[in-house]
């Protein structure tokens, strides 16, 4: 269960985390991009929507998506002008705005029945731009799913997967998707099933036969949409493992992903796992340490395999691995405590980051990583003190005397 709770707490630090920098850098540009501050100027971008001219269409979009809520009912009275370009740019435009643009849903679904294909497609990609609280639009995104035309079809799955787990009742749709004739639409279903999550598992059984697809991308997509679904794609995992093996290292590191996301259902994936740590593509190997970790079992197998990873050339696997040690929380501690001592600096820098993302769990590494103050590596020495400072939220920085005397008196 202490495990359990690490893991969870990790992956969940991980995915707020990267949700932060978008939302960040969404902030940023939206700051730098000049705003729209009259009406009058709100509408002739509007109206700039429709110009003959692309460049003056994607400025107006630009400053509309930068001004953000106050353009939204210009952008819907913009849905139901005559012409279809500013139809359409309205539409994109309430999607790059986001949740924020929930007012326009409505509207949005109304454009579904758009004369125009282009419009039907931006509203079907507003939809999902916006996000869950589009739900009410998944009936008709649903029957546009069903599409003759291949574009309009791409839109549907596209839409229903950004508003996730609420589409539940597209799936046996988006199932029927997978075997679209056109690749596309089967990667944008496949996406799609994985973004619903967990209430997407009837898709399993299919979603396995696509990882054989011809299709490089639909094969990765269906291995992302296993590991969204997670324990319930456990019925996959033989294939997931044969798909460690595809030749593409794209496949190879969504397949390694899906694996971690299934959990302790998949620790027959363990052996293969840790052979494809030394796959030719870091990303490959950083997929298959943080899975590792995620999954969680076999740790004499795993802990030992990790700590070599913390070897790795580039920092970013060293770092995944780290991860996956943390994952597995008090059972990797007396590993890492041993590691402290490796003669590779990036092994003990890797175990003193470790033991600090275990948090309190990992006290009994305190010994060691007070030691590990003095080390010759000022990267050893850093990672050090911030474990310590997690483990006992205390601060001495990095005065190993200091820290000495207070370990002294517990």
């Amino acid at each position: 269960m202490k495990r359990f709770i690490v893991s969870t707490v990790i992956i969940s630090i991980l995915a707020i985390t990267v949700i932060a920098v978008l939302s960040n850098a969404v902030a940023a540009w939206r700051a730098r991009e000049p705003k729209l501050r009259t009406k009058a100027q709100i509408q002739r971008a509007v109206e700039n929507l429709g110009s003959g001219d692309e460049l003056v269409r994607q400025d107006a979009a630009r400053k509309l998506t930068a001004t953000g809520e106050r353009t939204i009912p210009y952008l819907i009275q913009g849905l139901q002008e005559e012409n279809a370009g500013i139809r359409q740019g309205a539409a994109s435009v309430l999607g790059d705005i986001g949740p924020e643009a929930r007012e326009g849903i409505p509207y949005l679904v109304r454009a579904l029945g758009d004369e125009e294909e282009p419009v039907r497609i931006a509203a079907a990609r507003a939809l999902g731009g916006i996000g869950p609280s589009a739900v009410e639009a998944v009936p008709d995104l649903i029957e546009m799913l069903e599409s003759d035309e291949q574009l309009s079809r791409m839109a549907a799955a596209e839409g229903l997967g950004g508003i996730g787990p609420g589409a539940a009742e597209a799936v046996p749709t988006l199932i029927d998707a997978l075997q679209d004739e056109s690749r596309e639409v089967r990667a944008y279903a496949a996406l799609a099933l994985g973004n619903i999550g967990a209430e997407a598992k009837d898709a399993v059984p299919f979603l396995t036969q696509t990882l054989a697809d011809k299709n490089e991308e639909v094969r990765m997509f269906s291995a992302m949409a296993l590991e969204g679904i997670g324990p319930g794609a456990r019925a996959a995992v033989p294939a997931l493992i044969q798909t460690l093996k595809d030749e593409s290292p794209s496949v190879r590191s969504a397949a390694a992903a899906a694996l971690g996301g299934i959990g302790s259902e998949a620790k027959a994936a363990i052996p293969a796992l840790i052979n494809v740590l030394d796959d030719a593509y870091k990303f490959v190997r950083k997929a298959a340490a943080l899975s590792l970790g995620r999954i969680g079992a076999e740790t004499g197998k795993v802990i030992p395999a990790l700590i070599q990873a913390l070897k790795d050339e580039e920092l970013e696997v060293r770092e995944a691995a780290a991860t996956g040690l943390s994952m597995l929380g008090l059972d990797a501690v007396p590993s890492l405590t041993r590691a402290l001592e490796d003669e590779d600096w990036r092994v003990r820098q890797g175990a003193a980051q470790a033991l600090g993302w275990i948090g309190p769990q990992a006290w009994d590494g305190i010994p060691a990583l007070i030691d590990a103050l003095c080390d010759e590596r000022k990267e050893v020495r850093v990672a050090a003190g911030l474990a310590l400072t997690t483990i006992t939220d205390r601060d001495f920085g990095y005065n190993a005397a200091a820290w000495q005397r207070w370990w002294e008196k517990q």
